[in-house]
């Protein structure tokens, strides 16, 4: 293996480069050991991501085994200073769990990123996501047309001009804890695993 000596030079000419997916959500991967030296070198690696994609960002922020500094110490080491993603990231999370998380929400991603940060806090449960539109007033009263639309309640048409939508929509979200998110109602049912021990 030939080895690499990094210099400032590099780091200036390496650093804030873009790899990765086509996506617009991104982890911000930066050379730890450089860093501690008071250099910022660091890649956008963008979602989603893969094993040589990952690959390429380690390169091209010189950490591995080959890449040393003037002293022959390797820059093996790194850490996530920023993220622009719908879930939670910490500085040490393995980039690996990340695209793995990511790939999980992909069905998800078409909506807003509020709606998916919803959806990933609540990672073991069943979703449903009812989209609301501008029918009523309220968030109850917009819910309660669109479970009615959606047929969760069979009203007669000769009676459509006599109920009380709002009334539907709180009672449903009173059943169901769900959350109003934007223009959607997310509620998150948990499935639990019966022990019969």
């Amino acid at each position: 293996m030939e080895l690499v000596k990094v210099t400032e030079e590099m780091m200036m000419e390496q650093d804030g480069k873009r790899v990765g997916g086509d996506s617009e959500h991104w982890i911000y991967l930066t050379n730890l050991k450089a860093y501690n030296e008071g250099f910022l070198l660091g890649v956008y690696l963008h979602f989603p991501f893969d094993e040589e994609d990952l690959a390429q960002a380690y390169q091209t922020i010189c950490v591995g085994n080959e890449f040393v500094d003037e002293f022959g110490y390797s820059y093996e080491e790194y850490f996530i200073t920023d993220y622009d993603v719908p879930f939670s990231v910490g500085e040490y999370d393995f980039p690996q769990s990340l695209a793995e998380r990511y790939d999980s929400l992909e069905e998800y991603m078409s909506y807003p990123d509020e709606v998916v940060r919803v959806i990933a806090e609540n990672r073991d449960a069943e979703v449903t996501i009812i989209e609301l539109d501008d029918t009523g007033v309220s968030d109850y009263e917009k819910l309660g047309y669109a479970l009615v639309d959606l047929g969760y309640y069979d009203i007669p048409e000769h009676l459509a001009n006599y109920i009380d939508h709002e009334a539907i929509g709180r009672n449903y979200d009173f059943g169901m804890s769900g959350e109003f998110i934007t223009k959607y109602y997310i509620m998150s049912n948990y499935m639990y695993i019966k022990d019969d021990s």
